[in-house]
C-alpha cells in the first residue's frame, strides 16, 4: 500500500518574482533555490525553502486571485515568550512595510497544536500565517 508521508512543495503564483523574493527571502529569511535554473529558462519558478520544504514562486503575467489562499510558516525563537517574540517580529515587519492583519497575533490551532500566530500579507495580498512551534 502507498501512503502520503509528507509535503514536498507548494507552488503559488506571484505578480513579480523580485518583489516576492524581497518578502520571502529578504524579510522572512527563507533560502533561495533554483534561481539560476529559473534565470536560464529551465524552470518556471524560483523556490524558497522552509524547513526542508519548498515554496515554488511562479511568476504570472496576468491578474490572479489569491483570496482563498494562505501559506503557514513555522517560527522558532530562543525567546521562551512566544507572544512577546512574535509581537517584536511583527513590529519589524510593519516597519518594513508589511501589512499585519488587525487583531494579530492570536493563539491558533495548527498541525503541531495551539500557539501564537499572526496573519500578514505578502506583496500579492496573499495571507501568510506566521506560527510559533
Amino acid at each position: 500500500m502507498i501512503e502520503v508521508s509528507d509535503l514536498d512543495h507548494v507552488a503559488i503564483r506571484v505578480g513579480d518574482i523580485e518583489t516576492a523574493l524581497g518578502f520571502y527571502h529578504d524579510l522572512l529569511g527563507l533560502p533561495v533555490r533554483d534561481r539560476a535554473n529559473f534565470d536560464e529558462g529551465e524552470l518556471p519558478f524560483v523556490a524558497v525553502v522552509a524547513g526542508g520544504r519548498h515554496l515554488h514562486l511562479v511568476p504570472t503575467d496576468g491578474e490572479f486571485d489569491v483570496g482563498g489562499e494562505h501559506v503557514c510558516l513555522l517560527l522558532r525563537s530562543d525567546d521562551t515568550d512566544s507572544r512577546g517574540a512574535i509581537e517584536d517580529y511583527l513590529s519589524e515587519l510593519r516597519e518594513a512595510g508589511v501589512t499585519v492583519e488587525k487583531g494579530e497575533p492570536r493563539e491558533r490551532l495548527g498541525a503541531y497544536g495551539r500557539d501564537w500566530a499572526a496573519y500578514v500579507r505578502d506583496p500579492d495580498g496573499r495571507r501568510v500565517e506566521l506560527k510559533f512551534h
